[in-house]
C-alpha cells in the first residue's frame, strides 16, 4: 500500500488530441500507478460519465450511406488487372512456372488489398473524420480495420478449408455486394470459422488446463532465494520491428546487479530494486541496451518462487505478496488470450492476410552501382524472377542523373532485383529484405495440367530416371526446362479396337478412324430387348434352352402349407412346388421343383433301415444322399418328445404303458400308444421316447443273445424260444426295467418302384453345351438313422433337377416363366444366356458425339460362334492429316491429327524471315522485321513469301519436377504433365495461432525441422554435389564441422558468416529437445555437470519464452515475460539419470536438478561414486503428470496408471502444492498458497528444504520412522518453524505444547 500523505493537486496540462482505445490505456496506467487504485477508479468513472454524455448527444447511428468505398479503388483495381494480365502473358511465354504464377497472382492481390486498406483510412480522413464507421473502428469502439476493408475495400484473397489460397480474390465489398461466384468463394471462409468455432474453442479450454495443473503448485514462500544468477533482458526482436521494448520488460522486475549511467557512472538502480516505469525509462534513456534481473527461470527456491525473482504482482503495482499462487495466475494469464487469438483468426471469416514483404524502393530516377567485392549468387525469386541473393551486408551507391550519390544498406540475405550499372526509376524496387528464416514454411506439390491436346516435345528439358527399393521407376528433372504441346487432335483408341487408317493419310470429316466390333462366343438365338435398338445397351444370344411342354405354373393354393408362391402341375395331376422364381440361376444337379408326395410321410419320428435299394453309382450331389433307383425303407417309429425340465413335473415314469392321448406334462400329450423311455441328466429330464410293441420276459441266461442296439427279425424267423414273427418286426434288449426283457417293436415297409413320371421337353442345343430336366428320387436320411421327432417326417423325395453336359466349367441356366396364350398359367424354360455389352462410349466420354454404334443382326437371327453382332465406329471430328499413331500402354492407343485450325499461315511480305523450319517461337518473339509472333508455336513450313506455325504451348518444368509423361506422348487435354515440388509459406492462422502454442508448450518436435549448428564457427559452403549441398562449420581451433544437406532444405546462413551454437543453419523450425542436447554437449566439456545443466536449460528456456511471445505478439497479444517464465520453469526441473552411481537412483529416472546436486555433494563427502545425468525438456502434460504429488498428477489425467503406480511404488505425498491440499480438504485461506496462517509473533525460520533427507539416497542404514510421531499430522509450516531436536519424544511434547496453548 502507498504511505499516507497530503495531497497538493499539481497545475492542470491541458492536451489537445484524439484519444482512442491505446491512449486511453496509457492514461489509466498512469492513473493507477501515480494516484493509486481508489483516484483511478473515480476518474475512470468520470471518463465513463462523458463518454455517456457525448455518445448519448452524438445520437450515432450507422446506415448504408456511412460505408463509404474510396473512388480511386476502381484505379487500383485497374492497375492490379493489368500486373495479373502482364504475369499472366509470362507464364503462357513459358517464363515462369505454374507455382510462380500463382504466387505471384496471391502476392499481386494481397499488395492491392493492403493498399486499398490505406485508402480506405486516407479517404475516411480527409472527406469524412466523423464518419460512424471510422469513429468506432480507430476509437477501438466497435470493429476493427479489418472488418472495415471488408465493408467497403475489398473481401480480398479466402483460403479453402485446407489452408490453400484461392487465387480468384473476391473484389467486391459487402457495401457493393458479391457476385455468385465470390459468394460461393465467401462461404469456404463462413464455413472454416463455424468448424473453428466448435473445435479451437475447445482445444483452448483444455491448454489453459494443462497449464494449470503444471504450474498450480508454483507460490511464492519466501522473500530471497539468494541465487547467483539472473537472465539478459533487451528489446524483443522480429526482423527490424520491435515487438516488447526493453522499457515495457523492465517494469515490475527486481535488478540483479546496480546499474550505472554509462556518461556519469551515477548510480540509476541498486541491485535487488524492484522497477517501476519511471525508472525503466531512466535506464532506457541512459542508452543501456541490456539488463541483467532476476527471473523465476534463475530461482534457487525449491519447488517455489521467492519474492525478488517474481517481482511485481502487476496488479498492484507492488512486490508479490508471499503466499501468492503465482502458478495460477500464469495460466491463465497465458490461457485467457490463447482463447482471444483463437477467436480473432475466424471472426474475419477465413480472410487471407499475407505478410507483404518489406522491400526497398529507389527515391529518384538513376543508376545503381555495387561495391566491386559484393558475394552475391544468382537465384530465382518466388515469383519467378532472376535477382542477386546478397551473401553479406553490403551499402549500394545509387546515382541521380546529376551525379549526386546516395547509399542505401541492403542486409545479408536480402534480394537484389538489379544488377551492377542498371538504370532505375523512382519507386521501383531494388531489393527485398531476408525473411532470415523465421517464416515456416512446408514443402507441397502441385499438379501441372496440359490445357490443349497434342504432343509432348522437350525442348531443353533433360529428365533424370531413379528406381526405387520397389522398382518404381520415376522420372525427375535436375535442372528447369521447357515442354511444349504441340497442338493436334488427340483420339484414345483402345487395343481391342482396329484402325483403319495409316500414318501420313488425310482424312475428311465424319471419316472413319477406328472400328470396335462385339462378337458372340457361343452362338445361338439373337434376343433383342423390347426397346428402339438405337438405345441398346446388350444384346442376349440364347446358346441353350429346353422348355417343359406338359406342366404349367401356378400360385400356390391356400390348402398347401408353403411359402414359396408358386407350383407346378405335371399332366394335370402331381404338384410340385417351385422352389425358383424368374431370374434365378441354376447350375447343373440343382433343384427346380419339389414333387408334394404324402405316400413316403410317417406320422412319428423313428429310426430308419434301407432294404434291398439300388441307386445311381454316377451321381454325387453336394449335401445330398444318393439317387435312388428300387427298393424298400423300413421304418421303426417311435415318438420323442424333447423336455429339458425337471423331473418332478412329469405325468409318466419309466417304462410304464401309455395310450394315445396320455398327458405327458402340462399341455403336452402323447400321440401314441407304447413303452415310456425316459433320458435323463442330473435331475433334469432331456426326452422322453415313447416306443410302441409288446415285451418279452427272458431268462438270465438269454441276455447275451441280444443287443441294445436291436435288430430286425423278418417274417417267419423265431424272435425268442418258440417265438415267431408274423411279419417283419425290430427286437431290442431292455435294462432298464426291473426284470430282463425284450422290446419287440412294429415295423412298416414302404416300396421305392423303378417307374418315372414322363416329363415332356423341348431342347435347343449347341453342339458344346447342352440342358435338360430330369426327375430323381432322393433320401433325406441316412441307413440306421434315428430320427427324434413328435411329427412324421418324409423318407423320400422327389425332385425336378437341371442337368447340364457342357465343356465349359460353371455352366449356368436362367429360369423363365413364358406365359400360355388365354390363360393366366405359364410354362417352364430354361435358357443359357451369353450377355454382349455394347458400349455407348468405348473410345471414351469426350468422343461420345463421334462415336456411332450398329447392330449386325436381328431379333430371332441364329448365329454361329464368332459372329460380329454389333460395330462401333469413331468417327473423324475435322479434316485433317494422322500424324502420329502410338502405342502408350498394353491397354490403349492414341492417335493424333492436325487440321488447317492447328496452324496459322503469316505472310512474309518480302521480308526476311528470322526464324527456321522446326524452331520454336512464343507470343512475343520477332519472326521478320516488324513482325511479332502472337501465339507460341512450331514453325513447320517456311515458304518464300509466308511462314506456317503450328500452334504449340511452352510449359516451365522447374527443377526436381516429377515428370508423368515422355517425349513425344500424346496427351488429352487436362492430363498431367509433371508434379511440381515447391515450399510455401503455412498461413497465419495455422503458425501462430493455438496450435503453434501448443507445440511450443507440449516440446513437440518440429515436423520439419530445422538443422542447428552443433559447434560455433565459421560458415562455408559448397553446392557442388547434385544430391547433397555440403556446410562446414570451422572452429577458432580450426577443428571443422561438416553437414551434408539434403537439397530439398533451404540454406538460411552464406559463406563467411559466423555461426553461434546451436543457430539454425536451414529453414524450419528448431528442434528444442535437439537445442538442449547439443548446449549441454559443449557446456559438459568446460564446466561442471551442475552448471552445464544449469546453462543448457537456461539457453532453452529463453528460447521458449521468445517463442510464446512472438506468437502472442503477432496477434498483438500483450502477457508479461513472468507468467511464461513461470510455466517453463516448470517444463525444465527435471534431469534424466544416465548413471546411479553409488546412490539408489536408478538410470532413466527422472529427478529435481537441485534434489540430484544435493545428492552428489552428500556423495562426494562421503567418497562415493557421484550420478551422472542429463537434463531433459517436458511438455507440459508430461510435466504435470511427473510431479512429486501424485495425488495432484491422478486428479489431472490417466487416474488408474498414476494410483496404480503410486501404490506400487509405495510413494508418499508430502502435501506440498495447492492442489492435493485442496484434494485432501485442508483449508486454504483465499488469495494465498498457505494452508495455514503463520503466528507473527513466531520466528519464521525461512530455509531451503530438499525433497528428503540426504542419507535417505545413499547406501545407508534406512531412517526409521518416528514411533511417538506416527498419529501426528506433519505439515510444511510445522516442520519449518519447529528445528527438531535429538530427543524424538521432547519434539512430540514440544509441539503438543504449542498447539495446546
Amino acid at each position: 500500500m502507498k504511505e499516507k500523505y497530503l495531497f497538493i493537486p499539481p497545475k492542470p496540462q491541458f492536451t489537445n488530441k484524439v484519444i482512442d482505445k491505446k491512449q486511453l490505456k496509457k492514461l489509466m496506467s498512469w492513473a493507477f500507478s501515480n494516484y493509486g487504485t481508489g483516484r483511478s477508479s473515480y476518474m475512470a468513472d468520470r471518463l465513463k460519465e462523458l463518454g455517456f454524455y457525448y455518445a448519448t448527444k452524438a445520437g450515432i447511428s450507422l446506415s448504408v450511406e456511412d460505408l463509404k468505398v474510396p473512388p480511386t479503388k476502381r484505379d487500383l483495381l485497374n492497375k492490379t488487372n493489368e500486373e495479373i494480365k502482364f504475369t499472366e502473358q509470362k507464364y503462357q511465354r513459358g517464363e515462369i512456372t505454374t507455382v510462380e504464377r500463382f504466387q505471384k497472382v496471391i502476392d499481386t492481390w494481397n499488395t492491392a488489398s493492403e493498399s486499398l486498406k490505406d485508402e480506405v483510412i486516407k479517404y475516411f480522413k480527409e472527406t469524412d473524420p466523423l464518419n460512424p464507421v471510422y469513429m468506432m473502428a480507430f476509437s477501438g469502439a466497435r470493429g476493427n480495420i479489418s472488418q472495415v476493408r471488408q465493408l467497403v475495400g475489398m473481401r480480398g484473397l479466402m483460403a479453402d478449408p485446407q489452408g490453400q489460397i484461392i487465387d480468384l480474390p473476391i473484389k467486391s465489398n459487402f457495401r457493393e455486394g458479391l457476385t455468385t461466384t465470390e459468394y460461393i468463394i465467401s462461404s469456404y471462409g463462413a464455413r472454416k470459422g463455424l468448424v473453428d468455432t466448435a473445435l479451437r474453442t475447445a482445444d483452448s479450454g483444455y491448454l489453459t488446463r494443462r497449464l494449470v495443473d503444471v504450474a498450480q503448485d508454483i507460490i511464492i514462500r519466501e522473500i530471497d532465494c539468494g541465487t547467483n544468477r539472473g537472465i539478459l533482458l533487451k528489446n524483443m526482436m522480429d526482423k527490424n520491428k520491435v515487438l516488447i521494448s526493453l522499457e515495457q520488460r523492465l517494469l515490475g522486475r527486481v535488478l540483479f546487479e546496480t546499474i550505472y549511467s554509462p556518461e556519469t557512472a551515477n548510480v540509476i538502480a541498486h541491485i535487488n530494486q524492484d522497477l517501476d516505469s519511471d525508472t525503466a525509462l531512466e535506464i532506457v534513456d541512459a542508452g543501456i541496451k541490456s539488463v541483467i534481473v532476476r527471473s523465476p527461470l534463475a530461482c534457487d527456491s525449491s519447488r517455489s518462487v521467492c519474492q525478488f525473482c517474481y517481482g511485481w504482482n502487476l496488479a498492484h503495482g507492488s512486490l508479490v505478496d508471499l503466499g501468492e499462487a503465482i502458478g495460477i495466475i500464469a495460466a491463465q494469464s497465458i490461457g485467457e488470450p490463447g482463447t482471444q487469438l483463437t477467436m480473432r483468426t475466424f471472426h474475419t471469416g477465413g480472410v487471407f492476410t499475407g505478410e507483404v514483404a518489406e522491400q526497398l524502393r529507389a527515391p529518384f530516377d538513376g543508376v545503381l552501382r555495387l561495391p566491386k567485392s559484393v558475394r552475391t549468387r544468382l537465384i530465382r525469386t518466388r515469383h519467378g524472377e532472376e535477382a542477386l541473393l546478397v551473401e553479406e551486408g553490403i551499402q549500394l551507391d545509387l546515382y541521380n542523373y546529376q551525379a549526386v550519390r546516395s547509399k542505401l544498406e541492403v542486409k545479408q540475405g536480402s534480394i537484389l532485383f538489379l544488377s551492377d550499372n542498371e538504370q532505375f526509376k523512382t519507386n521501383q524496387v531494388i531489393a527485398e529484405m531476408g525473411a532470415r528464416g523465421n517464416a515456416i514454411t512446408e514443402r507441397v506439390t502441385k499438379d501441372l495440367s496440359t490445357e490443349i491436346a497434342g504432343e509432348v516435345y522437350f525442348s531443353d528439358l533433360s529428365a533424370e530416371e531413379k528406381i526405387d527399393r520397389q522398382g518404381n521407376v520415376m522420372s525427375t528433372t535436375a535442372q528447369g526446362g521447357l515442354v511444349w504441346i504441340l497442338a493436334g487432335d488427340v483420339y484414345t483408341i483402345p487395343s481391342s479396337s482396329t484402325v483403319v487408317l495409316q500414318e501420313g493419310d488425310f482424312v475428311k470429316k465424319n471419316d472413319v478412324l477406328a472400328i470396335t466390333e462385339v462378337h458372340s462366343d457361343y452362338g445361338g438365338v439373337v434376343r433383342l430387348p423390347m426397346e428402339s435398338e438405337l438405345s441398346m445397351d446388350e444384346i442376349q444370344i440364347v446358346t441353350s434352352s429346353v422348355l417343359l411342354n406338359n406342366a404349367t405354373i401356378k400360385p400356390t393354393s391356400p390348402e398347401i402349407n408353403s411359402d414359396l408362391p408358386y407350383c407346378l402341375s405335371l399332366n394335370n395331376e402331381d404338384v410340385f412346388l417351385l422352389q425358383c422364381s424368374p431370374g434365378n440361376k441354376l447350375s447343373n444337379s440343382q433343384i427346380i421343383a419339389e414333387l408334394m408326395d404324402s405316400n413316403y410321410t410317417t406320422q412319428t419320428g423313428g429310426i430308419i433301415r434301407y432294404s434291398d435299394l439300388t441307386f445311381f453309382e454316377s451321381e454325387e450331389v453336394k449335401g445330398s444322399y444318393p439317387t435312388v433307383k428300387s427298393g424298400s425303407i423300413l421304418w421303426i417309429p417311435e415318438e420323442t418328445h424333447e423336455i429339458n425340465k425337471d423331473i418332478a413335473l412329469l405325468n409318466v415314469s419309466e417304462g410304464i404303458v401309455v395310450s394315445a392321448g396320455t398327458e405327458l406334462m402340462k399341455d403336452t400329450y402323447i400321440n401314441s400308444a407304447g413303452y415310456v423311455f425316459i433320458t435323463q441328466e442330473n435331475g433334469i429330464v432331456r426326452d422322453v421316447t415313447i416306443k410302441p410293441g409288446y415285451l418279452i420276459p427272458l431268462k438270465e441266461s438269454d441276455t447275451d443273445y441280444f443287443s441294445k442296439e436291436g435288430k430286425l427279425i423278418f417274417a417267419g424267423e423265431e424272435i425268442h424260444s418258440g417265438i415267431y414273427a408274423e411279419e417283419t418286426v425290430f427286437v431290442e434288449l431292455l435294462t432298464e426295467l426291473s426284470s430282463k426283457s425284450i422290446l419287440v417293436r412294429p415295423v412298416i415297409e414302404y416300396k421305392i418302384g423303378e417307374e418315372y413320371k414322363e416329363l415332356n421337353q423341348t431342347c435347343i442345343s449347341d453342339i458344346d453345351q447342352s440342358i435338360s430336366l430330369k426327375l430323381v428320387k432322393r433320401l433325406p436320411f441316412k441307413d440306421g438313422e434315428k430320427i427324434q421327432s413328435i411329427k412324421g417326417v418324409d423318407l423320400l423325395k422327389t425332385y425336378i433337377i437341371l442337368e447340364t453336359e457342357s465343356t465349359f466349367s460353371h455352366l449356368s441356366a436362367d429360369i423363365e416363366f413364358i406365359p400360355i396364350s388365354n390363360t393366366e398359367y405359364c410354362q417352364l424354360r430354361l435358357i443359357v444366356l451369353e450377355n454382349l455389352s455394347i458400349s455407348q462410349d468405348p473410345f471414351g466420354e469426350s468422343n461420345k458425339d463421334i462415336t456411332i454404334t450398329d447392330l449386325s443382326v436381328r431379333d430371332g437371327d441364329k448365329i454361329t460362334a464368332g459372329t460380329t453382332v454389333a460395330q462401333t465406329q469413331l468417327l473423324s471430328r475435322s479434316n485433317g492429316q494422322i500424324k502420329t499413331i502410338s502405342a502408350t500402354n498394353n491397354t490403349s492407343r492414341k492417335l493424333l491429327i492436325c487440321n488447317s485450325t492447328h496452324e496459322k499461315t503469316i505472310q512474309l511480305g518480302g521480308l526476311t524471315p528470322q526464324v527456321a523450319a522446326g524452331d520454336l517461337v512464343r507470343a512475343g518473339d520477332q519472326i521478320a522485321e516488324n513482325i511479332i509472333a502472337s501465339n507460341s508455336g512450331q514453325v513447320v513450313h517456311l515458304g518464300k513469301d509466308n511462314i506456317v506455325i503450328r500452334a504449340a504451348y511452352p510449359y516451365l518444368i522447374s527443377a526436381g519436377a516429377i515428370l508423368q509423361v515422355n517425349n513425344k506422348d500424346l496427351l488429352q487435354r487436362g492430363d498431367i504433365l509433371a508434379i511440381l515440388v515447391f515450399e510455401r509459406s503455412k498461413t497465419g492462422d495455422i503458425v501462430q495461432g493455438l496450435p503453434r502454442i501448443e507445440e511450443i508448450l507440449e516440446a513437440r518436435k518440429p515436423k520439419e525441422a530445422c538443422k542447428l549448428a552443433q559447434r560455433p564457427g565459421i560458415i562455408h559452403v559448397s553446392y557442388d554435389n547434385e544430391d547433397h549441398n555440403n556446410i562446414k562449420i570451422i572452429e577458432s581451433n580450426d577443428l571443422i564441422t561438416e553437414y551434408l544437406i539434403n537439397p530439398v532444405q533451404k540454406i538460411i546462413v552464406s559463406n563467411g558468416e559466423t555461426i553461434s551454437l546451436s543457430a539454425p543453419i536451414t529453414d524450419g523450425a528448431p528442434n528444442p529437445h535437439e537445442m538442449l542436447a547439443i548446449f549441454f554437449t559443449f557446456y559438459k566439456s568446460i564446466v561442471t555437470l551442475y552448471d552445464a545443466a544449469k546453462f543448457s536449460l537456461q539457453k532453452v528456456q529463453l528460447y521458449l519464452v521468445n517463442e510464446v511471445q512472438n506468437v502472442y505478439q503477432s496477434q498483438n497479444v500483450d502477457i508479461s515475460d513472468k507468467h511464461i517464465e513461470v510455466i517453463v520453469r516448470q517444463m525444465t526441473s527435471k534431469v534424466r539419470v544416465e548413471d546411479g552411481g553409488d546412490t539408489t537412483l536408478l538410470p532413466g529416472e527422472l529427478v529435481e536438478l537441485q534434489q540430484i546436486d544435493n545428492i552428489n555433494e552428500a556423495m562426494t563427502l562421503t567418497k562415493g561414486m557421484p550420478a551422472t545425468y542429463s537434463p531433459v525438456l517436458l511438455g507440459i502434460t508430461k510435466a504435470s503428470l511427473n510431479t512429486d504429488s501424485f495425488i495432484s498428477a491422478a486428479s489431472f489425467q490417466e487416474t488408474t496408471r498414476v494410483l496404480t503406480e503410486a501404490a506400487i511404488e509405495g510413494k508418499a505425498d508430502w502435501l506440498r502444492g495447492l492442489k492435493e491440499n485442496v484434494i485432501i480438504g485442508r483449508l486454504i485461506p483465499a488469495g494465498t498458497g498457505f494452508n495455514a496462517y503463520l503466528d507473527s509473533s513466531r520466528s519464521i525460520n525461512v530455509e531451503k528444504q530438499t525433497d528428503l533427507p540426504y542419507n535417505y539416497y545413499l547406501n545407508t542404514e534406512s531412517n526409521e520412522p518416528s514411533k511417538d510421531l506416527e498419529d501426528f499430522i506433519l505439515d510444511d509450516n510445522i516442520a519449518r518453524n519447529y528445528k527438531l531436536l535429538d530427543n524424538k519424544g521432547q519434539n512430540f511434547a514440544k509441539i503438543k505444547e504449542d498447539f495446546t496453548t
